[in-house]
């Protein structure tokens, strides 16, 4: 089941990815929740697909062709572990730039259901409470 989860995931990015936004978040269940990494700008939590889907536009409204790259993902516990580059150009700027972040996520009834961006793989895990 967990390799399972984990093919659920990354299809849900390269959705994304392709720019089938609408397919990415109908992937999502539908109380999906979104917990940006404290220590950002306008860090908060989102609850529901329609408030997932306004907090990462939210954050990826400064960037014209953001993309979400798995660089590796892997089951963790009964959830999802990824490390991704979150790459594009900036809008005011037009300089192109990318960050590596992770993404813990546990599901429900076999759809992402909450996701948890930390800047360490560690506190991902944590912050999900995943098991290793």
């Amino acid at each position: 089941m967990s390799q399972e989860n984990v093919e659920v995931v990354r299809r849900m990015y390269e959705a994304f990815n392709r720019g089938e936004i609408a397919t990415a978040t109908d992937a999502l269940h539908p109380d999906a929740e979104l917990h940006q990494p404290p220590n950002v700008p306008d860090a908060d939590s989102y609850y529901g697909r329609d408030e997932f889907g306004r907090g990462f536009g939210l954050w990826l409204s400064a960037f014209d062709s953001p993309r979400f790259n798995p660089v590796a993902t892997e089951e963790a516990g009964a959830g999802v572990i990824m490390r991704v580059r979150v790459s594009g150009r900036g809008k005011a700027s037009g300089v192109e730039s990318s960050i590596e972040f992770f993404h813990a996520w546990t599901l429900r009834d076999g759809k992402p259901h909450r996701c948890f961006v930390r800047s360490t793989r560690a506190e991902a895990l944590k912050a999900a409470d995943l098991e290793e």
